[in-house]
């Protein structure tokens, strides 16, 4: 197998226009996986900061007032209404997250896919590693 593919690296393959649809296809795959995994670490960080205002929360001295940062001022609400709010935007920001990795895990099957296929193709002639 590595003398076919050393045999293929010295003979030039013309890109087809099927080829180039295919590299094209693994480019911007690769350029959304990318923007899906900054867009993830985002989540990542505010799934983090809801679940320590959570645990805040619990640990509260239970005088049943706690602020709420809503869009740019506080607001007073209780201790329960606080606590259920921010364990309902953990549940709706885990559900994006599980959203984004199966996003990532359907583009890098069909990545792998590509890669077969052109590597089959192209040999070491195609580089299609970050």
């Amino acid at each position: 197998a590595a003398a076919a593919r050393r045999e293929m690296a010295d003979t030039a393959v013309d890109v087809r226009k099927e080829d180039q649809k295919l590299i094209n296809e693994f480019g911007r795959l690769n350029a959304r996986t990318k923007e899906i995994r900054a867009d993830r670490a985002v989540l990542q960080k505010q799934l983090e900061e809801l679940d320590d205002a959570t645990t805040e929360l619990a640990m509260g001295d239970g005088d049943d007032v706690q602020l709420m940062l809503g869009g740019e001022s506080f607001v007073d609400v209780s201790e329960d209404f606080a606590t259920e709010h921010c364990e309902a935007e953990q549940e709706r920001v885990q559900a994006e997250l599980d959203g984004f990795d199966a996003a990532i895990a359907a583009a890098e099957k069909r990545q792998k896919e590509l890669k077969k296929l052109l590597y089959d193709r192209f040999g070491a002639q195609i580089n299609l590693e970050e």
